[in-house]
């Protein structure tokens, strides 16, 4: 029936899981019947603190038959093997960012899903936000003008953190991967603003940059460890529609106060949120004015909204639409990172090979936790 949620099923029940699990109880499009992890006692916890009905190894997940969807929430570097394992199981997979690390793994996922007839949908979904909608609106309603260029920045100095230590044992440390290709701010994130973006202004065709590893040993818990990624990205993206966007990624600088990303039009600029976030106050700075004006938002969804991505996926696959997280927007972003790195070590513009739909836009006046 098409009011009878779709069952979903989570890999991976780390720190990030816990959004998901507790919005997944106020999304009526879905129901997480079952997580799994390599350790099956982190599941059990997990499914314990959410009352999931279910703790199950990975591979007892996949033979599930009554779930449709699975959330991978794996490490970055098994994105890519997790996720195609779920499609050969025949269940379409909902990927926490990156999609994948490298683009030919990406563009492998897209093929996969088609050829079986399944869907392929990824993090992050804070685009839905309500302050995300809200620029959405201003810039189709033509009130900042012609866009024309965008900024896009991450200040955000790597320094080490503490281990965390749950009730049930499940340790790790943050961002293990850090300073390893597909680990970095580029890929982590990365992805939060360009989703962004490319929600407000449309796909990207072309983009050069300069990448480097600013000191070959960092600090990480109590050792060294060496860098053997690039920690400072700085690029140019040429949109489709013709604006060029100045993108900074650094984990090498400390915190300043540079907006995290802002988009110009020919008529007024508007400043937006930290793109981890849904919701927030924006600001529109109207041609001749000296003032920033307050813009709040026109839409629900302002709290920490994670799993919405999900159940869009789930609402579009019963309404046979297209869902807005969508696989190809998350290809298109692994493609976008990678060619960052590879203009700086071939000293050019790289012609992106992926392209996608600019999300559709939500409707106005949704009920919190509904999409259709």
């Amino acid at each position: 029936m098409a009011n009878t949620p779709t069952q979903v099923g989570v890999i991976g029940c780390g720190t990030i899981s816990g959004i998901y699990l507790e919005n997944s109880k106020k999304l009526d499009a879905i129901e997480i019947t079952t997580v799994a992890d390599v350790r099956l006692d982190a599941a059990q916890a997990r499914a314990d603190e959410y009352e999931i009905p279910k703790a199950a190894t990975v591979e007892d997940l996949l033979a599930d038959p009554e779930i449709e969807i699975v959330i991978n929430l794996t490490p970055h570097r098994v994105h890519f093997d997790v996720g195609m394992q779920v499609l050969n199981a025949g269940k379409s997979v909902y990927t926490e960012k990156p999609l994948a690390v490298y683009r030919h793994e990406a563009n492998q996922l897209l093929a996969r899903a088609s050829s079986l007839g399944l869907r392929v949908g990824g993090a992050p979904d804070t685009f839905f936000g309500g302050a995300w909608q809200t620029a959405r609106k201003l810039i189709d309603q033509g009130v900042i003008g012609e866009p024309v260029g965008a900024f896009a920045n991450l200040h955000a100095r790597a320094t080490p953190r503490p281990r965390t230590v749950r009730p049930d044992g499940y340790t790790s440390f943050y961002m293990t991967d850090f300073f390893e290709y597909g680990g970095s701010w580029a890929f982590d994130r990365g992805p939060y603003y360009l989703h962004a973006l490319i929600n407000l202004l449309g796909p990207i065709s072309r983009v050069t940059g300069s990448a480097r590893i600013t000191w070959p040993e960092r600090e990480r818990g109590e050792e060294m460890r060496k860098v053997n990624a690039p920690s400072h990205i700085a690029g140019l993206l040429d949109f489709t529609n013709g604006a060029v966007c100045q993108f900074l990624m650094t984990a090498d600088v400390w915190q300043t106060d540079l907006p995290h990303i802002e988009i110009y039009g020919a008529d007024a600029s508007l400043r937006c949120i930290d793109p981890n976030n849904f919701g927030g106050t924006l600001y529109l700075r109207s041609g001749g004015s000296r003032e920033w004006e307050p813009v709040e938002s026109q839409f629900g969804y302002n709290e920490n909204s994670r799993g919405i991505g999900v159940a869009d996926m789930a609402s579009a696959i019963k309404n046979n639409r297209m869902h807005r997280a969508s696989g190809e927007m998350a290809a298109h972003v692994v493609d976008i990172v990678n060619a960052i790195h590879e203009a700086s070590e071939e000293d050019c513009h790289i012609l992106l090979e992926t392209t996608c739909r600019q999300p559709a836009a939500l409707p106005e006046g949704l009920e919190e936790w509904t999409i259709d």
